[in-house]
């Protein structure tokens, strides 16, 4: 039984929390949060609540840090993990620059610990099947994919950290990211990119509503087109959809027509809430935690390993880079179209 140490009790913290109550073979036993009262409510029976995450990486029993803090965080405590011999799984981004993803990458490398990146929507159905369904040929040859992904902007952490671009990337980086990393699991290297954005603050104080568009074209000749949201009014579901058009036929999913878990109560009928980083209910996240240990369990390549969670990266600050210059960014290979 693998144990971990999970640092970082928000959103994403009650995800993996959730999750490891269903594996068999991985046990949570530490939960570190400055706010311990937030860690208290995740811990379950026998879970130790730290504030510290010095305590986890110093307790001999503990074999996996999970790191659930804001994407700035990460490096600081990836090395830490690293230098204490711990496996290390991260929640995307991996990093806000390449430069620290490979700082990273080889710290984890030369401590001989594994390294996963949580870009988690390889393990959605619907976005895992599209990699069966491009094998088979059944949509031919493809050559134009669009995508979607967003909803409202992300109020909930206490510090409003997402609203600031220094230390979340903004939706590109934060939120894009998990389809640049889809795109490239599915395509291969990205060419050239080219991206559009706004970001409008209405008042003072207030989160700023941000949407941006960014194309793509892969070295093997495919274009992509790809949209993602910060703008949608508070209280708007989170939504996802995709577009995978072959010289055959097209491949299509949006979570708008897809089923939704509903729950019924005396009280009434609730639908199933998802985090905003992905589109369905959280089974895929235990799968890619599962995973993960599996990787340690037969030392076998992780998942999502660091250096395609920085090719990831690249693009999504080579999108940054063109909205910022209104210009396209080339991505190896040169300039030639």
């Amino acid at each position: 039984m693998i144990k971990v140490g999970m640092i970082g009790a928000g959103v994403m913290g009650g995800v993996h929390a959730a999750a490891y109550g269903r594996l068999s073979n991985a046990q949570l036993t530490t939960i570190c949060d400055l706010r311990p009262e937030k860690a208290q409510k995740l811990a379950g029976p026998g879970v130790k609540v730290v504030t510290d995450y010095h305590e986890i990486l110093q307790d001999p029993e503990i074999d996996v840090v999970d790191v659930c803090l804001p994407t700035y965080l990460h490096k600081e405590v990836v090395l830490a993990a690293a230098a204490a011999g711990k496996h290390v799984f991260c929640e995307k981004p991996i990093a806000l620059s390449v430069e620290d993803a490979e700082v990273m990458v080889q710290a984890c490398k030369q401590a001989g610990v594994k390294l996963g990146i949580g870009q988690v929507v390889r393990f959605f159905p619907d976005y895992a099947k599209a990699k069966d369904l491009l094998a088979s040929g059944r949509i031919g040859e493809p050559k134009v994919v669009r995508t979607s992904r967003g909803g409202a902007f992300p109020i909930w952490p206490e510090d409003k950290w997402y609203a600031d671009y220094s230390k979340s990337g903004g939706p590109i980086v934060d939120l894009i990211i998990h389809d640049f990393d889809w795109l490239l699991w599915l395509f291969g290297p990205v060419k050239r990119v080219f991206a559009k954005s706004v970001s409008k603050q209405e008042q003072v104080g207030q989160e700023p509503l941000a949407h941006a568009l960014v194309t793509l074209r892969f070295e093997n000749g495919i274009i992509a087109h790809l949209e993602g949201s910060w703008a949608q009014p508070q209280g708007t579901p989170f939504s996802t959809s995709f577009e995978i058009a072959g010289t055959k036929g097209l491949y299509e999913y949006s979570k708008e027509q897809a089923m939704p878990l509903v729950l019924r109560t005396a009280q009434g009928e609730e639908r199933a809430k998802s985090v905003p980083e992905s589109p369905l209910a959280l089974e895929p996240y235990t799968a890619q935690l599962k995973a993960f240990m599996e990787a340690i369990i037969h030392n076998s390549d992780v998942p999502v390993p660091g250096q395609e969670a920085i090719n990831a990266l690249q693009v999504a600050l080579a999108a940054c880079q063109s909205a910022k210059t209104g210009e396209v960014v080339w991505l190896g290979g040169g300039q030639n179209d």
